[in-house]
Formats: C-alpha cells, structure tokens, sequence
C-alpha cells in the first residue's frame, strides 16, 4: 500500500487564497517571497510558522501554522481617501472573513478510507498599513497592508 503524504501548510495556504479569492474578485493570489511588480493591487501569502504544539498518539501531530498576508497596491499619487482608506477597507474585510472562517474544513483525502481535515483557532494578528519593507518592496508608489493568519491543525500520518 502505498504512503501518502499531505502537505498541511500547503493545503491551508490554498484554502487561505481560496477565501480571499471568493472575496475579492478579481484580485490575484500569489506565494512570492519578494514583492514582483505584476499588477496594480494583489495578495502575496508566504508561511512565517511551523510550530509542534504536541505529539498526541503515534504518527498524530497537533501544530501551528502562521502566514504573513500582505496586500499590495501601487497608486503612483498618495491620498488618503483612496489609499489609505482602501487599504483599510481590505484589512477591515480579511479580519471579518478569517473571524467567519476560524474552524474550517481544508482538505479532503480520497479513497476507502477518506478523512476531512479541518484547522481550527484561525486568527488574525499584528495588521498594519506600515510594515517593515523589504529591499523589494521599496518602491515610492507602492501601499501595503500587512497581517498574519495563525492557525491550529491536526497531522495525522
């Protein structure tokens, strides 16, 4: 028989752009490390955590999985009706959404014996429309919003 093998944080990530993509329509989802000027506005998730929190059986795992959000939109002008206040629209929303979307079914395995796996305590942390730049981010015209989306999940091999 064979061994299969799930990637949670890969499978939560999807689940994470999947929301975001249902509310936003239209607006890209992407998993770059350094900022890439591909369109006016966008998401960007990268994984920021892996954490044990506790072996719970043999081969059953409980952990933390965090992701750093950051939302991208370039306005060659600052204004602070359209810039700021979009940013916080966007920030204001994601909140909202990882709030209705804490406990949620990820991923469904095939088979016989198939098993639905959910993560559960989903939190949005440390949102900010100053973050710390980074040496791709540095470009006068581009506008951030940033947060982290923490989670908890079982592994079960």
């Amino acid at each position: 028989m064979a061994t299969s093998y799930l990637q949670t944080y890969k499978e939560i990530q999807d689940k994470l752009a999947s929301i975001i993509r249902n509310e936003f329509r239209g607006y890209s989802v992407y998993f770059d490390e350094n900022y890439i000027n591909r369109k006016p506005s966008y998401f960007n998730i990268t994984k920021i955590k892996d954490d044990l929190i506790s072996n719970l059986v043999p081969q059953v795992q409980f952990r933390n999985y965090g992701f750093r959000i950051k939302y991208y939109l370039r306005q060659p002008q600052y204004s602070k009706d359209l810039t700021l206040n979009a940013l916080f629209r966007v920030g204001d929303r994601i909140n909202q959404l990882i709030y209705n979307n804490s406990n949620v079914k990820f991923f469904t395995s095939s088979g016989d014996d198939a098993k639905n796996y959910y993560y559960t305590d989903a939190q949005f942390l440390n949102y900010t429309v100053q973050p710390d730049r980074d040496e791709s981010e540095n470009i006068t015209e581009l506008q951030m919003a940033q947060f982290d989306f923490d989670v908890k999940a079982f592994e079960v091999a």
